[in-house]
């Protein structure tokens, strides 16, 4: 089987014990027919939750306690680099040379990783951590940062803390020598919403927030420089709150957002080309417990990760009307976490 032709992406997973995966596994789509193949395994990692992938090579972490040995790690074709994490479970990461970011789910903070030419991580030049708790008494105790990520049109990461309802935007100054990173915001989001990722607009004047605990939609629009909630709804309807929201991903074409809802096994789909976001439809997601799910970077494909029954399912995606439509095809691959295509 040629595979040139093919749609590569790698799969995170769960390694601990029940699951058999041993770390980064590979899969192709076929972009003809959505057939999916399994590959052979990218890397041996404990517990390698989320990835990013780009022309350097592929970025991951162990999501376990700093104690058990939290660790960063990058693939290249010049080596292999494991640098420490002064922070438990983390649960995202994202890059924009020169820098790197982790969110640390565990422990509430973001570190902050400066990068060489190469792409490969040096050494931690910051942790950002802002203090705070919310409503919900058994997963807001204290700060939960959920996502991290790079604007690309201005020198500003965004953090989404899901324990603190908030949103920090901070200003880095990346020149030589200085790498600092001052926090510029805070949005506050509904009280008990419990934010987890979002994503922007290519503008980047419009955000989509996917909220966990509420099971929300969340629109904030940008002003000047502020950031504020504009818009708020409920991402199903006539469904009981499984409080487990997960993944949100906004098409090429920026006409519609998708999101997962791992309680009731649906993604939920929104027309968003105009001013609010109007509810389209939700479709069954073939598995137990969408924890991930990415679209192809043609718009063609959506690919599913159910964490619960150990599979990843394509959908052939209408880039006209936004809806999904199962290919028939899956792959078994234990305890997935995190989808990314590969770009390298």
């Amino acid at each position: 089987m040629t595979t040139n032709d093919h749609l590569h992406f790698y799969v995170g997973t769960y390694t601990d014990t029940p699951s058999t995966s041993e770390g980064i596994a590979h899969i192709t789509l076929d972009p003809k027919t959505g057939q999916l193949y399994r590959q052979e395994d990218l890397a041996y990692l404990r517990n390698p939750t989320y990835l990013a992938s780009t022309e350097d090579g592929l970025y991951s972490f162990s999501e376990i306690s700093q104690q058990e040995g939290a660790a960063l790690y990058f693939k290249s074709s010049i080596g292999n680099i494991y640098l420490p994490i002064s922070g438990d479970y983390p649960c995202h990461i994202d890059v924009k040379a020169p820098y790197l970011a982790v969110a640390n789910y565990g422990s509430g903070n973001v570190s902050v990783y400066q990068l060489d030419e190469a792409g490969r991580p040096i050494h931690v030049i910051t942790e950002l951590f802002e203090q705070g708790s919310g409503p919900h008494t058994e997963r807001q105790q204290s700060a939960h940062a959920h996502q991290v990520t790079f604007l690309k049109k201005t020198n500003h990461l965004v953090s989404v803390d899901l324990g603190t309802d908030s949103i920090h935007f901070y200003h880095y100054d990346n020149q030589k020598d200085t790498h600092s990173f001052t926090l510029d915001q805070s949005v506050i989001m509904p009280a008990g919403s419990g934010p987890r990722h979002l994503v922007f607009n290519q503008n980047e004047t419009r955000a989509y927030v996917v909220c966990e605990l509420n099971e929300t939609l969340v629109v904030l629009t940008q002003n000047n420089g502020i950031w504020d909630v504009s818009y708020e709804c409920s991402l199903l309807l006539n469904e009981v709150n499984g409080e487990a929201a997960s993944a949100i991903r906004l098409s090429p074409d920026e006409k519609f957002i998708y999101v997962s809802c791992r309680s009731q096994n649906l993604i939920s789909i929104f027309k968003v080309s105009g001013d609010t976001p109007s509810r389209l439809n939700a479709f069954d997601c073939l598995g137990n417990h969408p924890r991930d799910f990415t679209l192809s970077s043609d718009g063609n494909w959506l690919i599913v990760a159910n964490l619960f029954s150990d599979n990843i399912v394509s959908f052939h995606r209408n880039t006209e009307t936004g809806e999904i439509a199962p290919t028939g095809y899956q792959c078994r691959i234990d305890a997935p976490i995190c989808l990314a295509e590969v770009t390298n």
